[in-house]
């Protein structure tokens, strides 16, 4: 700001005038850059970047960091309140763990057989011995630290706390072994809230919401507190009270697993799934209890009471007179019949309640969230009113999303996980892996994995499966994968129990007579059977 020749003059002489003077004009400057509030849309949207209205939306181009940091305690304590209050929320993240976790994500070893040097059968052979070994460890809920869930379950609970808070952690302690449970490897899952800067800390260049960065902005260690800041107890040490836990142990081994989505460059931190609309959801909400209140208000105000001189004691005053009087107030009801004074007459209300707008409206707001979140509104509100092929359509774009999620679950806890497990099998002599530890090529043949979870569903399942059939049947597709998306069960798995089935069928004459004009079956080495005969 440019001093005039009086402002100059008045600065020499009595500066703390001048100091004054200038701060009222920067206010009045402010003042007068205000967007006209009669100006009309119209006028604002056609002035473009210099119009008034843009003036009150100036964001700055900030790193991810002080984006995100500064509003993610107010977000995550929003974002959970939502998820335990809303049902649009609720409902929004409950599908997101029925659609991609469901019963578990299962593990299907993939190991490498042309660098391992392995036949089909040798696979099979080792595949089912580790199989079984995890599921050992897997199925029970000694591998976690608490003793509560087991590992499939687990993988429900690091998906709700990321879609609630953002991101959470996943320590991975030695716990010990017992006579039902021969693996030390534990799962300790912790909310985002326990990872912070130590007491309280403000960020640095190289430490930011709890996470040590080291060279190239890679996570080296995070600060653990020892409990939830937001359940402090006294006497139990500081609030912030904590220590670092390195990610990666000095052997190399797996020690802190941090599990969000990285949404921008240089991002340190998770944002909750409902972040962008948190907002949105709580007018909704607030907007739904106000709708049921003057409906249940609504349902007990009936009449009014009309009288010849107008000016009768009020009927519901609670005064001590006229009909006000104790013993003699008249109260709302459901279906009550009220007897009046001579001369008085009863006028019905019509408060217009429900309101029938309020469907239309919601549903509106509800598409815009679905938007957001990344689920059809039919899939969000549950409801499939449309056509056959609108539904499947919605069906079809949903699970593009989930098995996003499900892809990006698998490699953050299940993949790192059974990376860690496996290692400590090998270690222990349980699975045989001949050269894990001398070649990193040979680690990663053993490691190789698939984590398939439950199927899309259907809703023609006749034509589902002959598409798959066919698909087999053309080499285009293994039985495998097929039974993995259609039912969601390992093919080999069921295969025992299908073979004793077709055994059984066969030997008492009971197999399926072959469709008309059907060819018959060849059952030889190169003509394997088709779908139909297993």
């Amino acid at each position: 700001m440019q001093l005039n020749k009086l402002e100059r003059a008045i600065a020499a002489a009595l500066p703390s005038w001048a100091v004054s003077r200038a701060k009222a004009r920067v206010q009045i400057d402010a003042l007068q850059q205000l967007p006209d509030m009669t100006a009309s849309s119209q006028d604002a949207t056609a002035s473009g970047s210099s119009s008034s209205a843009r003036r009150w939306w100036n964001p700055m181009p900030r790193d991810a960091r002080t984006d995100t940091l500064r509003f993610l305690p107010s977000q995550r304590g929003a974002s959970r309140d939502l998820a335990r209050t809303s049902p649009i929320a609720v409902g929004a993240i409950n599908t997101n763990i029925d659609r991609v976790v469901g019963t578990g994500l299962a593990l299907s070893a993939q190991p490498a057989l042309k660098v391992l040097g392995w036949t089909p059968e040798q696979a099979l052979e080792w595949k089912a011995h580790v199989h079984n070994e995890f599921s050992l460890w897997a199925d029970s809920t000694e591998c976690d630290i608490e003793q509560t869930l087991n590992f499939y379950q687990q993988q429900a609970l690091v998906l709700r706390a990321v879609l609630e808070s953002g991101d959470c952690f996943t320590i991975l302690p030695d716990g010990k072994p017992t006579a039902t449970q021969p693996y030390a490897l534990r799962i300790q899952v912790l909310e985002a809230d326990r990872i912070g800067n130590p007491a309280g800390q403000v960020d640095t260049a190289s430490m930011a919401g709890g996470v040590r960065l080291g060279e190239g902005g890679a996570p080296e260690a995070f600060h653990v507190y020892d409990q939830h800041p937001g359940g402090y107890l006294p006497g139990s040490g500081g609030m912030y009270a904590g220590r670092w836990v390195d990610r990666v142990g000095s052997s190399g081994r797996r020690r802190v697993l941090h599990h969000f989505r990285k949404l921008r460059p240089g991002l340190p931190r998770g944002l909750p799934y409902l972040a962008p609309i948190i907002d949105c959801i709580k007018q909704i909400s607030r907007y739904t209890e106000a709708e049921i209140m003057a409906a249940v208000i609504t349902a007990y105000l009936t009449v009014f009471i009309e009288t010849p001189s107008g000016n009768a004691a009020p009927v519901f005053d609670g005064t001590t007179a006229g009909a006000g009087a104790p013993g003699n107030e008249i109260g709302l009801g459901q279906g009550a019949v009220v007897g009046l004074a001579p001369g008085e007459k009863a006028t019905s209300v019509n408060p217009g309640r429900p309101n029938p707008n309020f469907g239309p409206f919601i549903e509106s707001v509800i598409t815009q969230i679905g938007m957001a979140l990344s689920l059809p509104r039919e899939l969000l509100i549950k409801q499939f009113n449309s056509s056959y092929s609108a539904s499947k359509a919605a069906l079809l774009d949903a699970w593009v999303y989930f098995r996003s999620v499900r892809t990006w679950l698998a490699l953050s806890f299940c993949q790192p996980i059974f990376e860690t497990w496996l290692t400590e099998a090998v270690a222990r002599g349980r699975v045989p892996a001949v050269g894990f530890f001398a070649d990193p090529l040979l680690r990663w043949a053993y490691t190789r994995a698939a984590w398939p979870g439950d199927s899309i569903g259907s809703i023609n399942p006749k034509d589902e499966v002959a598409a798959y059939s066919a698909a087999i049947d053309a080499r285009l597709m293994s039985r495998e994968r097929a039974e993995w998306e259609l039912w969601g069960s390992d093919w080999n798995d069921t295969y025992a129990q299908k073979y004793s089935e077709h055994q059984r069928l066969r030997d008492d004459g009971m197999l399926p007579a072959p469709k008309a004009g059907a060819a018959a079956p060849v059952t030889t080495p190169s003509n394997p059977p088709t779908t139909e005969e297993t």
